[in-house]
């Protein structure tokens, strides 16, 4: 593992990469509990 990543930029833009992908996953679940439970509540 020497030397495989020891660019600290390429291992921060992979970081960042990383928390934006969780986060857009994160909020796309969210997305699809509230429309769930506005089918199930009835509500909109």
């Amino acid at each position: 593992m020497e030397g495989a990543t020891s660019n600290p930029w390429l291992i921060a833009i992979i970081n960042m990469t990383i928390v934006f992908g969780v986060l857009i996953v994160l909020g796309g679940i969210m997305k699809l509990i509230r429309m769930f439970d506005c089918q199930v509540m009835g509500t909109k």
